[in-house]
This record gives structure tokens, C-alpha cells and sequence, in this order.
């Protein structure tokens, strides 16, 4: 019974992995198996830690449409992201006109701002105008993760957190409590009086002192109204 139980097990938990939706449309041709392989597992793992979707589309032609709405067209009939918002990114490279375009959806708008964008561009660009696809392709996914890493930290943090959360509150209460008990052999006096020594102090001038102030700044979100099924930011250009 041992022998046939083990192989059914292992059956299933290949399963999660066998039927794990792509990510990578690498309909131009310009990666190995190897690369898709690759950058399929860096995506899961962007997916795992940050719960946000990254999506990779090359294509030799778009039949003359607009990049931008053929990427927000490709991610919303794909039904991409997390959340209600549909969280993620998706970069579009076509090899034919050399156009490039990053659609970004949910979250992603505000993740990824203008400078953040322009860190994008500075990563995959150099290797794309080498037609080095791969490595273009590689650093952009790379450089993703490093912006989602420092706009928040991945989700493996969190998991502790409820755990120190309740070690602080132990530590507190015990603390606490061990206080309240030694409190208990001191007397209330109902003044200070007791306190001073006659001839000791002498109270001469009062005043109030402003020690600081605190200032909060908000950042106020603009829409980027580039349309399609749901609101999508993003950018492009040429690779050349």
C-alpha cells in the first residue's frame, strides 16, 4: 500500500506545476526553451513574494495598431493580475518595428512612476538594441523585482510578523506584570512635599517650551488615461 501511496502523492503536487498558466508569449521566436524556462520561474517567484503579475509578449507584427492598446487588449483579455485591480506589468517587444511597450494595471500605476520607468528602460534597452533578447527580456524581469522589493518588502516578511507581534505582547505583559507586583509594596503619598528637602529647591520662573511639530506629506494619484477594459499606465518607444 506504502509503495503505491508515495507515487500518488508525488503525482499530485506535480500537478500545481504541470497545469501553471504562461507568462511568457514568446510568439517572435527570439527565446530558447531554456529562457522561457528561466524566466517563467522568476516570474512565479515575483508572483509567490508580491502577489503582482509579470507578463512577457513578443510579436514580429502588431498590423499597424497602436502598441499601448495592443498591450492593454492582450493583458485584459488574458485575465492577468491579482486582485480586483488586476495588479501587474506586461512588456510587449516588437521585432519587426522595433517597438516596445510596458503596460502597467492596478498597483503598478503607483509602483511604478515616471523615474521608475525610466529604470526599466535603462535596464533592457542597451541589450535590445543588440537584438540580445533574452538578456533584455531577463533584466527587465530582474529589475521589476528590485523596484516591487524596494517599493515593499515580499510577503515571506509578513508571515513573521503576526509571530514577533505576539513574542512582543509576551514579553510586555510579563514585564507588566512583574512591575504592578513590586508597585504593590510602595505607599501613595497625596503630595510631593514629602519628597523635598526643606531649603532644597526653589521654584523662581515657568514657561511653556514648543519642542517640535510633525508634517505629513500625501502623494496625490492622477489618472493616466490610456483606456481599455480596465485603467492602465505604463510607456514606450523604439529600441533603437
Amino acid at each position: 500500500m506504502k509503495k503505491l501511496l508515495i507515487p500518488l502523492l508525488l503525482c499530485l503536487l506535480m500537478i500545481p506545476s504541470a497545469f501553471a498558466e504562461t507568462r511568457v508569449f514568446d510568439r517572435a521566436g527570439v527565446l530558447t526553451a531554456e529562457d522561457e524556462r528561466m524566466l517563467e520561474q522568476e516570474i512565479a517567484k515575483i508572483q509567490s513574494e508580491y502577489q503582482f503579475d509579470v507578463v512577457i509578449l513578443t510579436e514580429t507584427d502588431i498590423g499597424g495598431q497602436a502598441a499601448y492598446r495592443y498591450t492593454e487588449q492582450f493583458y485584459d483579455g488574458g485575465s492577468f493580475g491579482f486582485g480586483e485591480n488586476r495588479d501587474g506589468i506586461l512588456l510587449l517587444i516588437v521585432t519587426g518595428s522595433r517597438d516596445y511597450d510596458i503596460c502597467t494595471t492596478g498597483s503598478a500605476k503607483k509602483i511604478f512612476t515616471e523615474s521608475a520607468m525610466e529604470k526599466l528602460d535603462d535596464a533592457m534597452l542597451p541589450y535590445l538594441r543588440r537584438n540580445a533578447y533574452s538578456s533584455g527580456i531577463s533584466q527587465f524581469v530582474r529589475a521589476v523585482s528590485d523596484r516591487l522589493n524596494a517599493y515593499q518588502p515580499p510577503n515571506r516578511a509578513l508571515r513573521v510578523l503576526p509571530f514577533s507581534l505576539l513574542g512582543g505582547l509576551a514579553v510586555g505583559l510579563i514585564v507588566s506584570l512583574v512591575l504592578r507586583y513590586q508597585m504593590k509594596t510602595v505607599r501613595r503619598r497625596p503630595d510631593a512635599a514629602s519628597y523635598i528637602r526643606e531649603g532644597s529647591a526653589r521654584i523662581t520662573r515657568s514657561e511653556d517650551v514648543y519642542l517640535y511639530t510633525t508634517t505629513t506629506r500625501r502623494r496625490i494619484e492622477t489618472s493616466s488615461g490610456r483606456g481599455g477594459g480596465h485603467s492602465h499606465g505604463g510607456g514606450g518607444g523604439h529600441t533603437h
